[in-house]
């Protein structure tokens, strides 16, 4: 019974360390966040950075505007690296204000086991365990805040490797393959982060009255 009695101790303070770093982590809008970037900001960025980056490469490689459309793939990588750059500066700006997310996991202190059932529970696979909601909640947040900037920052890839592909299967070049493999990674990437995204901000909104058994 000792040896029980201490393995249910180590988990007790485990979770307790873990409980004590959850507390005051929350979500206070990075969802309207990301939306408000994607619907205000990006499109109307891209159109513009495109446009200057094109314009630009005609001027300095091109003799007349003619031939536009074959300049377009630098306009496309202007316009992926003021994606970038604009989305760290809207993640500083407006992401981090949306969400109290502290500086450690709040998993750190648990087994593998154990962060692996919190990440099932806030993927809606396994039942929320109430004493250790908390903690849960905590684990959401960090990880919707995660997953904000990532959104952000991703467009800079397609816009980069998707001309590049494009150029390289017009000329028959033996790495267009390639290229379209990177593509494609990049959207199955995409589609599993806003799943996740989606799924961090389901939990949460589903689990915010619910009260937690650990104090």
């Amino acid at each position: 019974m000792g040896g029980i009695d201490g393995l249910m101790a180590e988990s007790n303070e485990r979770w307790a360390q873990a409980t004590k770093r959850a507390y005051g982590l929350a979500d206070h809008g990075l969802g309207d966040a990301v939306k408000a970037y994607y619907t205000r900001f990006f499109p109307w960025g891209v159109i513009v950075l495109v446009m200057i980056g094109s314009v630009a490469a005609a001027l300095a490689f091109g003799d007349s505007f003619g031939d536009w459309p074959s300049y377009l793939p630098f306009g496309s990588m202007l316009a992926g690296l003021g994606t970038l750059i604009g989305g760290l500066i809207f993640n500083s700006r407006k992401v981090v204000p949306a969400a109290d997310y502290g500086n450690v996991d709040v998993t750190l202190s648990l087994t593998s086991e154990e962060r692996k059932h919190v990440r099932r529970q806030i993927a809606g696979k396994a039942t929320v365990v109430p004493e250790h909601l908390t903690v849960t909640r905590g684990a959401a947040v960090q990880m919707r805040k995660a997953l904000a900037t990532q959104l952000l920052i991703l467009p800079f890839y397609p816009l980069v490797f998707v001309p590049q592909a494009l150029t390289a299967a017009r000329e028959d070049n033996p790495l267009a393959w390639l290229f379209v493999g990177m593509v494609l990674l990049l959207l199955i990437g995409t589609i599993f982060l806003v799943r996740d995204f989606g799924r961090c901000g389901r939990f949460l909104a589903g689990t915010a009255e619910q009260p937690s058994g650990m104090r």
